[in-house]
């Protein structure tokens, strides 16, 4: 007999070991086990086959959820559909156990307890909610804990790498300590790499802090709140223990030398950010002796209004210093000895005119100068560095040189790109960077050969020749013989690609972004045998694309509005299985455009099936993806028997079905979404169901293919969606399962067999994609 068991809140891996054991003994085919728990390290050590992880509940289920809890119906009563969307929205945040405890919470109460309630939790957090929550938290260790707090009150949002970092030089054992905290979900790590947390767990968090200071005598280690920090400094209170204090500039009440002052006495802070764009002259009121405190690990002070800081001796145990947009001209006069600074911002600084020696700065690795208009020289030291990985000067328009006679072989990027003042640039013994940015122009053909991986290049400062005539000498130069990447970035002047772009036989990647007025491709592009990625974004003009080589794989083109013409993807039959095309926004597109589409597709499903299909799947995982406009009458022929205009559809196997034909998905991404799925990756997910008799589905596989619909260069770019998309793709590994599937059904019945396919889609933040219609055909 199959069985069915869940087994809830398991916290010991060693007990789900020895239960799924015991119980996978015990019970016969087609059995279920489902575990649940806090931490995803039970499941992964206690050798859990498959892992879900519960994502948070989108808008339209959790009113729905809420509303069934506070008004006993599937929406909110006439007069609260405004105050339920502030429910939602600005505190439950699709947390299925606040939706419930809150809307059983309001089911009684009127219009105007309901305004004061929701001000009320802003101040103080759901007890019931809070108790559940604080479970997840009892089970850390105090380093956990402590790095929990930390993310809490002044890590939220930033970048995962710089945490990590910054708490390593605190003492913390970081990297185990946000493992933990991500496997038991108190944190997570969105698409850009930030640290993310939900607003209930940080009220969590803050309350403990509160409760921990009261234990105490009031003495805070941690402030957060600009409102707090003005009222404790006013009165004068001890703060002696603080450890992190962030403090709103624009928001303050007091004189914000107060704020600066204060310092002083602050002799155990380690993490200090000062934000907000004050008008003031703090140098004349700041003591001659003034010190910050020694213990400081991280400064950001973004529009700093100093526009000298004082001589003062810098935090020898400081690992970032951030000062962006900030008034300030120079940093110091005599070498600082600050052998644990690993990173310098001060982009956008415009009154900046000296970089500072460095040479104290043993361990520093980045230095951003971008945007720094009234920089004149960059400090010999920096390329001396023995750890430097990252120098950007670019847009420093006043910028006359950037020479030196040795570089560290430490320098991975170096982007000098729109110094339009550039007079000289010689840096030698410099090679393999990663990446190097600069404007096309002639004295690229003086670099040396290995010069750099990855290039990008913008339009020429000075128009010395015709673009496309410069770009053609530099292509052959030494330095482009091994290039790996190449990138043209608004290069607002080039006409077209040179013909001789067939020289860079070892490129994989080469991306056309923002430049507007060209119009084709060259053909020779087909004799880049080892290109991979081909991205084309912005270029407006741009009407035809010629064959690509046959070891592309990745091709994306966005937002070329009058892109008609894709003669064909590849001049030969592709070399590979895998495939994402993407045409994002390119509307014009003619009949030929969507037939190379369908003859790709099936010359990668010809590879597939009688390669991997034969050899018993071993090219499974092997996903060929396609998105593009829709166009009704082309991509209708594809589906024409079976085709839905919602996200699932249930196909009747004919009897005469070839066993070994591929299986073929569509799905209608509708133009108009909650979310810009133009910026994120996106998951596209199918489910396949085989009917098993009086309305039972069996589950027989799933497909999941991870696409970004747009890659850019430029994390700016506009990517609306103008027009419904489709989404067409192939999984050698789902087709084969569902295909064996049949097969089996068709031993054991003479009725035709019926699957039921169920397609998704949402954004890695978990944001739900609209669907407007699937489809699924077999062919081969």
């Amino acid at each position: 007999m199959r069985v069915f068991i869940v087994l809830d809140d398991v916290t010991n891996s060693q007990i789900a070991t020895a239960l799924v054991e015991f119980l996978c003994n015990c019970l016969s085919s087609g059995s279920r086990i489902i575990l649940t728990t806090r931490d995803r390290n039970v499941l992964t050590s206690g050798g859990v086959k498959e892992i879900h992880e519960v994502k948070e509940m989108n808008y339209e289920d959790s009113l729905k959820l809420f509303s069934h809890n506070a008004f006993n119906d599937s929406h909110p009563k006439e007069g609260y559909y405004e105050l339920s969307t502030r429910v939602v929205t600005d505190y439950a945040k699709g947390i299925p156990l606040a939706l419930k405890v809150l809307g059983s919470f309001f089911h009684t109460k009127g219009e105007s307890e309901w305004d004061s309630a929701l001000r009320k939790l802003r101040k103080y957090p759901n007890a019931d909610i809070q108790q559940v929550l604080r479970l997840s938290y009892d089970a850390l260790d105090n380093d956990e804990k402590t790095i929990l707090l930390n993310v809490a009150c002044f890590f939220h949002g930033h970048k995962m790498e710089s945490v990590t970092r910054i708490l390593n030089s605190c003492g913390f054992f970081t990297d185990i300590g946000i493992r933990t905290l991500l496997d038991k979900a108190l944190i997570s790590v969105a698409s850009d790499d930030c640290i993310k947390m939900h607003s209930l767990i940080q009220q969590m968090c803050w309350k403990i802090i509160h409760e921990e200071s009261s234990k105490s005598d009031g003495q805070q280690t941690r402030l957060w709140n600009t409102k707090e920090v003005c009222n404790i400094l006013q009165d004068e209170r001890d703060v002696y223990g603080v450890e992190s204090m962030i403090v709103d500039m624009n928001q303050i009440t007091i004189d914000p030398h107060v704020v600066i002052i204060a310092l002083r006495k602050m002799p155990k802070l380690k993490l200090l950010a000062l934000k907000g764009d004050i008008n003031m002259d703090i140098e004349w009121k700041l003591p001659e002796d003034f010190q910050l405190p020694n213990d400081l690990r991280y400064i950001k002070w973004k529009k700093c209004p100093l526009k000298f800081v004082p001589s003062i001796c810098w935090p020898q145990k400081l690992v970032q210093l951030s000062m962006p947009g900030s008034s300030v001209q120079k940093l110091w006069d005599t070498i600082q000895n600050i052998p644990r600074l690993e990173t310098i911002d001060l982009s956008g600084c415009k009154n900046l005119i000296e970089c500072p020696n460095l040479e104290g700065a043993v361990n520093l690795k980045s230095i951003m100068l971008y945007e720094c208009g009234s920089l004149l020289d960059v400090h010999p030291s920096i390329f001396s560095l023995p750890k430097i990985k990252k120098l950007d000067v670019s847009y420093c328009k006043a910028l006359k040189r950037l020479c030196s006679e040795y570089c560290s072989p430490s320098l991975r990027c170096l982007w000098a790109s729109d110094c339009s003042k550039l007079q000289e640039f010689s840096v030698s013994l410099v090679s393999n960077l990663d990446w190097f940015g600069f404007n096309i122009s002639y004295s690229l053909e003086k670099l040396s050969q290995n010069f750099a991986h990855k290039i990008v290049l913008m339009d020429p400062i000075k128009h010395e020749d015709d673009t496309c005539i410069i770009l053609s000498k530099i292509l052959a130069s030494p330095a482009f013989l091994f290039v790996k990447r190449l990138y043209f970035y608004k290069c607002k002047s080039l006409s077209k690609l040179p013909d001789n772009i067939h020289v860079l036989q070892t490129l994989q990647v080469l991306a056309v972004e923002i430049c507007n007025v060209i119009t084709s491709l060259p053909e020779s592009i087909k004799n880049l045998q080892q290109l991979i990625h081909l991205y084309i974004t912005d270029c407006e003009m741009l009407q035809y694309v010629p064959p690509f080589p046959p070891s592309i794989i990745y091709f994306c083109v966005i937002n070329c509005k009058y892109l008609e013409t894709v003669s064909s993807l590849t001049s030969e039959p592709p070399m590979k299985h895998k495939a994402l095309f993407g045409l994002h926004n390119c509307t014009k597109l003619d009949d030929h455009a969507y037939a190379a589409v369908l003859k790709d597709l099936k010359s990668r499903i010809e590879l597939v099936a009688s390669d991997g299909y034969r050899n018993n799947g071993a090219n499974n995982g092997n996903i060929s993806f396609y998105y593009l406009p829709s166009k009704e009458s082309i991509l209708n022929d594809w589906f024409p028997h079976y085709y839905s205009t919602e996200a699932s559809i249930i196909v009747e196997v004919p009897s005469d079905h070839n066993i070994s034909s591929c299986l073929v998905v569509c799905m209608l991404i509708s133009q108009y979404q909650s979310c810009n799925i133009g910026k994120k990756e996106v998951i596209f997910g199918c489910e396949c169901y085989l009917e098993k008799g009086c309305n039972k589905w069996e589950w027989i596989a799933t497909s999941h293919s991870r696409a970004s619909l747009s890659i850019c260069f430029d994390p700016f770019i506009r990517l609306e969606m103008v027009s419904d998309h489709k989404a067409v793709w192939y999984d050698a590994e789902y087709s084969n399962k569902i295909m064996e599937a049949i097969k089996e059904r068709k031993k054991d019945t003479t009725c035709n067999p019926i699957l039921k396919f169920e397609l998704s889609a949402e954004t890695v933040d978990n944001e739900e994609v609209v669907i407007n219609g699937c489809g699924s055909v077999g062919c081969m």
